[in-house]
């Protein structure tokens, strides 16, 4: 395994070695994309981004079409992103965000779950219908480090309240990443570029994607959370992952980071 940081990526703008500037950072990488109604999260993580930008912390977006595609959103950006560039564009103008994005790659979907959320599209391609690609080398290696903490969870001490959560999502436990469910799954990374722990691509819900809304709200018809999404269930997960990032903010460190080895 090798810190994530040090894995050639380039910005949304074509600047290589994109992921150098996170070294001695806090992270939390995402696949965004357009075309999917878990892109509410956006503002959610802009919120993250303000929050803890000051403190060393940075929300890194990694553009991919492997899930979902046109249809969900409206209006200008109806038919999904071609590009990163198209992924920033979004953001910055839907939900103002101000964190950087990556050029797109694909990442390591499901296959049976894409040709699901893809309306029955043939397995295999993505949510444009363009033919499913190898996995980049990043999600490569974020697939390698999550098998190794699956391997380990029994041995790691993580803060879950008695009962469980309230989120089923967070219920499902945080080491189960090595396998992608959709678009907006969440890696958080410690400073030295190995992955600390998952967290679901469901996760982060607030309500509904916002151009879609807006338009809902112009037919007169309400925008309602997701099934089984409350803001009880939101503030949950919001609040966890807080906690989780300001960990790390405070020195600690992924089970997988070697600096942890005793020699």
């Amino acid at each position: 395994m090798k810190p994530i940081y040090e894995i050639p990526l380039n910005s949304a703008e074509g600047t290589p070695n994109h992921l150098d500037q996170y070294k001695g950072k806090v992270t939390l990488v995402v696949n965004t994309t357009v075309g999917c109604g878990n892109a509410n999260q956006m503002e959610v993580l802009q919120w993250l981004q303000e929050k803890y930008q000051d403190q060393g912390f940075e929300v890194i977006a990694v553009p991919t079409n492997d899930y979902c595609g046109p249809g969900v959103t409206k209006g200008k950006w109806s038919q999904g992103i071609t590009c990163g560039a198209d992924s920033k564009a979004y953001g910055e103008e839907v939900y103002g965000t101000t964190f950087k994005f990556s050029e797109m790659v694909s990442s390591n979907p499901n296959s049976d779950l894409n040709h699901q959320l893809n309306n029955g599209l043939p397995e295999g391609v993505n949510g444009l219908g363009q033919p499913t690609l190898p996995p980049h080398e990043l999600y490569q290696e974020i697939a390698k480090q999550m098998l190794s903490l699956s391997d380990i969870k029994d041995t790691i001490k993580d803060d879950v309240p008695d009962g469980g959560f309230l989120s089923p999502w967070l219920n499902l436990g945080f080491y189960n990443g090595s396998q992608m469910g959709g678009n907006f799954e969440k890696y958080l990374v410690d400073k030295d570029g190995y992955v600390v722990k998952h967290f679901p691509c469901t996760t982060l819900n607030y309500d509904i994607e916002k151009t879609l809304k807006e338009s809902l709200i112009a037919a007169g018809t309400p925008a309602k959370m997701g099934e089984g999404r409350t803001m009880e269930v939101f503030n949950e997960e919001y609040e966890t992952i807080c906690k989780e990032i300001e960990k790390l903010i405070a020195g600690a460190k992924s089970p997988l980071n070697p600096s942890l080895v005793k020699i």
